[in-house]
């Protein structure tokens, strides 16, 4: 009976298995978190239109479902900082946006960068491989 226990803590303690060599990692780079005012600007390859976008933040805080953090100084009523990470081949690889107490409106917004750096967009500029900041900003 005892070894039986023993064996099954053996089992139950042994390390995880170490993915082939090459193998393709899953994990995502974080980003500089403490650094983002550091970081240079996205620059967006096309026009942003987001009046329906304003009308799901606008619901979603008027809901109560969104409580922001602080308000953004001027007439703007809500902000959100992304960080974005370009790849080496210049393709966005991730966006990560700040917390801000707006969960909803955190992964609408991811959402609505990631299709608009990835779909229709002819940038003239190749950027660099890195992060970068951005800041989706919402009034109504």
């Amino acid at each position: 009976m005892i070894a039986a226990l023993a064996s099954a803590a053996m089992v139950q303690l042994s390390p995880a298995p170490v993915p082939p060599t090459g193998a393709p990692s899953a994990m995502l780079v974080p980003p500089p978190v403490t650094e983002w005012s550091t970081l240079p600007t996205y620059p967006l390859p096309r026009t942003a239109s987001i009046a329906d976008g304003v009308g799901f933040v606008r619901d979603e805080v008027e809901a109560g479902r969104c409580h922001p953090q602080s308000p953004p100084p001027g007439d703007e009523r809500l902000q959100l900082p992304v960080a974005i990470l370009v790849g080496r081949a210049g393709q966005v690889r991730q966006i990560v946006p700040r917390a801000i107490g707006c969960p909803s409106v955190e992964q609408y917004v991811v959402g609505y960068l990631l299709s608009l750096t990835r779909t229709g967009t002819e940038s003239s500029v190749s950027l660099p491989a890195g992060w970068y900041q951005l800041t989706a900003g919402y009034r109504w």
